[in-house]
């Protein structure tokens, strides 16, 4: 029988005919069957969260596959949850589905971009300019700040363009900064292969906004000349002018002054005068661009990509038209219609300022270069078509990898098509898929190709500093033994990872180069590294 007593300040249960022991196991029991039924909820709660998190990863990554290709501007987002500009180095392959190794354009370790493979779920594409747009309190907005774009909203509007952003400060107190207009975008996500709000169409709330101020009057009195001046005193910026013979050409340049009418006075520091002075000039703002970022250098330049070329002490925007041995390559100029050799180190890649940024130059740049000369048309059709007859379907052949890492290295592999374009689709023959189930496939350009070497008997041991390509990690690479040991084992410096690894004799073959269709032994010594006495 169960019997229930209640005091004013405590309840008490008594349970009749059970004794001390009995009733305390009852209520164990019944305490560990709460906690267990507790525990099973919070497991399912944060199962279904992952799986949640990770549909939605797999989601971003299906809706990128086939979208991204080399050379793409992106922006990835990083642990701090701000996005970053990028350019896409490589994209998806067979061996990484998931991931694509990208060059950062702010993110530097010393003087160098930052370049890594990230997630596709963590990418997007670069979204387009909104320029001019304003913003009211509450609006959710991007913010560039610290290198970064992080998600705020705006708090309130300040004079000159500028507004009050309030950013989530990761738990603490809200952070608050002061943000210019043209550092400000709306906030978009990525989702399902578009941009959540669209960029072509406009809320009915965003209408009744701009129609709210395009009501409001303002009169500002204010210097003329201050106002106009876009770029400051002492801004590097490079120049280009368009007197005849100095077309397509941009020179080094610093601000001096702004003078009236979208005008500058310049002075360009690589030209002088008569007497030997800096060379001053006065120059319109649409001559006038900032000085271009600087990329990682690149192995090698391919047929018709465009490029800049230091000639006359400027930068002159041409077209690779041949790619020679040296290396060196023929460049032609469409303003000139002139065609002249350069080395690579007199090169680099071609970008275009476009509504305040940066972009490196797209195949329609090259060919509206190309489209004023058909005489040199069809002289590179005519190498086109060599490059083709090189190397034929089925042909054995070795390939040249650039990504980071593996610069000095050649690949055996077979010829498996020609794609056009002066590009080849070309199958290894020690490489393979990720699966290990069958030969990895790749796209490569001809540049990067050259037919297997013919084989060289090497009977006597190799000497002191001499050339020799290494048998390592499924591939040929390049370098040089500085060390000799008895029972013909070598120690082989590789100057590209600045790295040393002891080789059997067996394992190095000699190094030749292939140089204008034809095979040469390489020069056998070059003392780029210190050697080390012999044991």
């Amino acid at each position: 029988m169960k019997q229930l007593r209640v005091s004013r300040h405590r309840a008490y249960v008594v349970i009749a005919g059970l004794s001390d022991t009995d009733s305390a196991l009852t209520l164990s029991i019944t305490f560990f069957s709460l906690g267990y039924i507790y525990f099973l909820f919070c497991f399912q709660l944060k199962f279904s969260r992952e799986t949640i998190r990770k549909e939605k990863k797999m989601k971003i990554r299906r809706q990128l596959q086939g979208q991204i290709s080399k050379g793409d501007r992106v922006e990835v987002k990083r642990p701090n949850g701000a996005y970053y500009a990028a350019t896409v180095l490589r994209f998806p392959s067979v061996t990484r589905k998931n991931t694509v190794f990208v060059e950062y354009e702010v993110i530097n370790e010393g003087t160098k971009h930052v370049k890594e493979y990230v997630d596709l779920s963590n990418l997007r594409p670069l979204p387009p300019c909104e320029p001019n747009r304003c913003f009211v309190p509450g609006d959710s907005v991007d913010a560039h700040w610290e290198n970064g774009w992080r998600k705020g909203v705006v708090k309130d509007i300040l004079e000159n363009s500028k507004y009050v952003v309030g950013f989530d400060g990761n738990g603490e107190k809200e952070e608050e900064s002061e943000i210019e207009q043209c550092n400000l975008r709306l906030h978009r996500e990525w989702d399902d292969g578009s941009w959540v709000p669209p960029f072509t169409e406009l809320t009915q709330s965003s209408k009744e906004k701009d129609d709210k101020f395009r009501r409001v009057k303002v009169k500002i009195v204010f210097g003329k000349r201050a106002a106009d001046a876009k770029l400051r005193k002492d801004d590097e910026v490079e120049v280009t002018r368009e007197e005849e013979g100095f077309r397509g050409s941009w020179f080094s340049a610093v601000i001096v002054e702004y003078i009236r009418n979208d005008k500058y006075l310049v002075e360009c520091t690589t030209l002088r005068t008569e007497d030997g002075m800096p060379f001053r000039e006065e120059a319109n703002a649409c001559h006038i661009r900032p000085c271009p970022p600087e990329l990682s250098p690149i192995a090698s330049f391919h047929l018709r990509e465009v490029v800049d070329a230091w000639y006359n002490d400027g930068w002159w925007v041409g077209v690779i038209s041949g790619v020679l041995a040296g290396p060196k390559y023929a460049v032609y100029f469409s303003q000139t219609n002139e065609e002249l050799e350069f080395d690579h180190s007199y090169l680099r890649i071609h970008q275009d300022w476009i509504n305040g940024k940066w972009t490196i130059a797209s195949e329609e740049t090259s060919r509206q270069l190309l489209t004023n000369s058909n005489k040199l048309l069809h002289k590179m059709a005519v190498k086109e078509k060599r490059l083709k007859a090189k190397f034929p379907k089925g042909m054995k052949v070795e390939v040249k990898s650039d990504e980071y890492g593996f610069e000095g290295s050649w690949f055996s592999a077979v010829i498996v098509d020609s794609l056009g374009n002066d590009k080849y689709l070309v199958e290894y023959l020690m490489l393979k898929t990720e699966d290990q189930e069958a030969l990895l496939r790749e796209e490569a350009y001809a540049s990067y190709i050259r037919p297997h070497p013919p084989h060289a008997e090497h009977a006597y041991p190799y000497q002191l500093l001499e050339n020799v390509d290494a048998w390592y990690n499924d591939g040929w690479w390049i370098g040089q033994i500085v060390k000799v040991f008895t029972g013909w084992r070598y120690t082989v410096y590789f100057r590209t990872t600045n790295e040393e690894l002891e080789f059997e004799h067996g394992d190095l073959r000699p190094h030749q180069e292939w140089i204008n269709g034809k095979w040469v032994i390489a020069s056998r010594f070059l003392p780029f590294k210190q050697p080390m006495a012999s044991t």
